[in-house]
């Protein structure tokens, strides 16, 4: 394979904002000086990164010289706004700094020709600014950001010259991006310690400084470290901070970390006593006081507030009003610390309040939370935003942001094996935060970063520059740029796709209908038969096109197989283990025994899934993922063997043969209101053709009384004899109202009937909410009066914004 630098790549595919004036064409084939500041450690570490980058390249030979004067052929000066220049350049870059000195993280790129030499100035209005730059140079000539995560092959450059044009990027969209490493417990964490950092047995500062390379080449700044129970605290590991400093990553706790401190690690119940704030006062101050102390000449985003210990409610708080009051002295305790160590006015000290489980109960209690903190959303764990800010909060200095989840460990059920949320979800929650403002901080739950490769580049590529996705950039189009480069592979992206949609339809790790918290043994499906047979069939066809479509460039197998094959074949060999299952429990009782088939073939589906994760762990790019891939996070009942999964039970689902199903952007004729309207999209959908009821900033329900007024959908069906019983099934996505105060309300009318009020609206942790997650559906349905034949119509009208419908089922008795 041979990676072509010409005319082409001009065009920088990550950004679309850029203002371009003249092209260069560096020439790499002599010798490059890299001149830099040594006093600052970004560009100290960005530097070095240039350099090897540039040598794993071109076979270059690459110098560090201080002085700007240099008898290379190519000089390349990095820089930040401000700094000093020889004199025969200030005229050239002095326009240049003032049109980005003040601004967040933006660089520039400018090319000199003078007297056969070359000189590329990359400038930023500050450090990671400048890394930012320099490091879309590095992915320009061939070193994609996963070239270690994913073992993307760097290839040697058969062309020693490479376009690059002067330039000015954008300003990120969102201030503060990044991931939180969570539930490490089943991979990152073993893979550290035993695989790639033994010396520390765990996360320490050489798996962190990977993490925070990764990081600054997909433009974040920002990480909450792991925190489980198998993973010593972040500040354990005196030199992870400085790992942290040298990357430019700037370190946050968890929503219940407050104060940069680790609870489950560094808090001793023996020596400390209890981590309740009413008993033990003074020695959590301390605790607080000390870490701050600590850390207090670094670069954090400090959570603020308290619950306990771990993932759990405050300790000792007997009322919720206790528990506002109370959170509120200690904002105000904290603050203080935060004034007396950290020496910034409070408004420029990054804090946040995270509004993540009954934190959001306490504020939507009357909890105050100063002006200057961000409120950080949260979704439910299963990627749908629980609300978002208001107009009124909208106006905080604090501004807003989000912590979303990709993975989680919980009820109803754990998703931690494989990577299954689906783009398009995450794209349209996401981008509905962007809509109302929550811009200043995005955190996304990657569990183990493998294998949420894609999640997080969506997620870290719309938080820098969500424009794009803005103006109709669809994930389908970011998702095929992405596995092109990655894999020079155009059709991995449409296999990618399938996979997400049937995963949105049921994830593999819900296919056992089992639940956790408590643990409930599983049972089978709820797939019709015919629907059995037609997923069998999907991911039958699926993994052909799979293996089908393995590289032809063997430099390319590695990473295939970790970011296309292994997540969708084990995916379908846990799909076809419980669907051969439901086949094996239509048959009688009497007649089933050891040896049916579909018995045995769901047994050699459970082996293929051991069989394809041993290869991961242990043959995969020669070893190097050992103990990273675990088939059974937290050995819940839905990954064990078959035969420990049977059951005495009879499976009988009935067929719905007269079922008439409508995709909901399939409407006769559609009525707007003033500014307020239906939207058909594509995504998220089952369907192919969902409505979505906009804007999102309306901030208010409309009268549903008011039908004249309202936004409304026409929809008809035909009866074919008279007296006919028909129920309508109206089949939503499980959103959360758009901001508090609202719901998830449509009115439908059937024929002249009366007007009917349906809310969508569930509840954290009710069975109704958990089945409608389980299943990435909201479903209210109508018992209808008898029909005559004929056509008949129904209208929906929107009131509330934000409601996702995907299609309508007509049941005819």
């Amino acid at each position: 394979m041979k990676l072509i630098l010409s005319i082409c790549l001009i065009i920088f595919s990550a950004f679309t904002a850029f203002s371009q004036k003249n092209n260069t064409t560096l020439d790499f084939s002599r010798e490059v000086n890299i001149v830099y500041n040594t006093q600052i450690p970004l560009v100290t570490t960005t530097a070095q990164l240039f350099k090897k980058d540039i040598e794993q390249v071109f076979d270059a030979k690459v110098n560090f010289n201080q002085k700007n004067v240099s008898k290379a052929s190519l000089n390349v000066i990095l820089r930040i706004a401000g700094e000093s220049i020889t004199a025969d350049l200030k005229k050239v870059i002095s326009e240049n700094d003032k049109k980005i000195t003040g601004k967040w993280e933006v660089f520039s790129y400018i090319n000199q020709l003078k007297n056969q030499k070359q000189t590329l100035i990359i400038t930023g209005s500050d450090a990671r600014g400048l890394a930012y730059g320099v490091l879309e140079l590095s992915k320009k000539i061939g070193v994609n950001p996963w070239y270690f995560w994913a073992d993307v092959p760097i290839v040697k450059s058969t062309s020693k010259e490479i376009s690059v044009s002067d330039t000015i990027s954008v300003e990120p969209s969102v201030k503060y991006r990044g991931i939180f490493l969570n539930d490490e417990d089943w991979g990152l964490q073993p893979w550290a310690a035993k695989t790639f950092e033994p010396q520390t047995k765990d996360i320490g500062p050489a798996t962190y400084a990977k993490i925070f390379e990764l990081l600054l080449r997909l433009k974040a700044n920002l990480i909450w470290p792991a925190m489980h129970p198998s993973t010593k605290a972040f500040y354990h590991f005196a030199e992870n901070k400085i790992v942290a400093q040298k990357y430019g990553i700037i370190v946050g706790t968890s929503h219940a970390e407050p104060m940069m401190r680790n609870n489950v690690d560094e808090w001793d119940d023996k020596t400390m006593g209890d981590y309740n704030f009413f008993t033990n006062k003074d020695k959590i101050i301390n605790y607080w006081e000390t870490r701050i102390n600590e850390i207090k000449d670094y670069e954090n985003y400090y959570s603020i507030g308290m619950r306990g210990k771990h993932d759990s409610g405050m300790e000792g708080a007997k009322t919720i009003d206790k528990a506002v009051e109370t959170t509120e002295e200690i904002i105000q305790i904290q603050r203080y610390l935060l004034k007396k160590y950290v020496k910034k006015p409070l408004n420029e000290i990054p804090q946040a309040m995270t509004l993540y489980k009954e934190v959001l109960n306490l504020y939507e209690n009357g909890m105050k939370i100063p002006d200057d903190i961000t409120l950080v959303w949260s979704d439910d764990n299963y990627g749908y935003i629980k609300g978002l800010s208001n107009e009124t909060e909208r106006k905080r200095k604090g501004g807003a942001g989000v912590y979303y989840h990709a993975s989680y460990w919980g009820r109803p059920h754990d998703y931690l094996w494989l990577g299954t949320t689906h783009p398009a979800l995450i794209h349209f929650e996401m981008s509905k935060a962007y809509e109302m403002d929550a811009k200043n901080i995005w955190v996304l739950n990657i569990g183990d970063i493998k294998p949420n490769e894609y999640s997080m580049q969506l997620f870290l590529d719309m938080a820098y520059d969500m424009k794009p996705f803005q103006e109709g950039k669809s994930v389908k189009t970011h998702l095929s740029k992405w596995t092109n480069a990655l894999l020079k592979s155009t059709q991995s992206a449409g296999l990618l796709w399938q996979y997400y949609q049937l995963a949105f339809i049921r994830k593999p790790e819900f296919m056992g209908w089992s639940q956790t918290e408590p643990t409930r043994a599983t049972h089978p499906t709820t797939f019709t038969p015919t629907q059995v047979n037609e997923r069998l069939q999907h991911y039958q066809h699926l993994e052909k096109e799979v293996l089908n479509n393995r590289p032809t460039d063997k430099t390319l197998a590695d990473a295939y197989f970790q970011l296309v094959e292994y997540p969708i074949l084990a995916s379908s060999k846990m799909n076809q283990k419980f669907l051969y299952l439901d086949k094996f429990y239509e048959k009688p009782i009497a007649e089933r025994d050891n040896n049916d088939v579909n018995l045995q073939a769901a047994i050699q589906n459970y082996q293929s899934i051991q069989d394809l994760t041993s290869y991961y762990n242990n043959q995969l790019s020669g070893g190097k993922w050992k103990y990273m891939m675990n088939a059974a996070p937290r050995g819940l009942p839905v990954f064990n063997h078959p035969e420990k999964l049977l059951k005495v039970e009879q499976k009988v689902v009935a067929e719905s043969p007269k079922n008439i199903k409508i995709a909901a952007g399939d409407y006769v004729s559609v009525k707007q209101g003033v500014n307020t309207f239906w939207k058909k999209i594509a995504e998220p959908s089952f369907s192919g053709s969902s409505v979505v009821s906009e804007p999102f900033r309306l901030g208010k329900s409309l009268d549903s009384t008011k039908t004249d007024e309202l936004p409304t959908l026409t929809y008809q069906f035909n009866v074919t004899e008279n007296n006919t019983l028909v129920d309508l099934s109206i089949v939503a996505l499980p959103l959360h109202p758009v901001q508090m105060g609202l719901g998830q309300r449509i009115g439908i009318q059937i024929d002249e009937q009366k007007v009917q009020i349906i809310n969508f609206q569930t509840y954290d942790r009710s069975e109704e909410w958990k089945q409608n997650v389980l299943s990435n559906t909201a479903k209210r349905t109508l018992k209808m009066n008898k029909f005559n034949a004929g056509k008949h119509t129904f209208k929906i009208f929107m009131i509330d914004p934000a409601v996702v419908l995907d299609h309508f089922v007509l049941s005819f008795h």
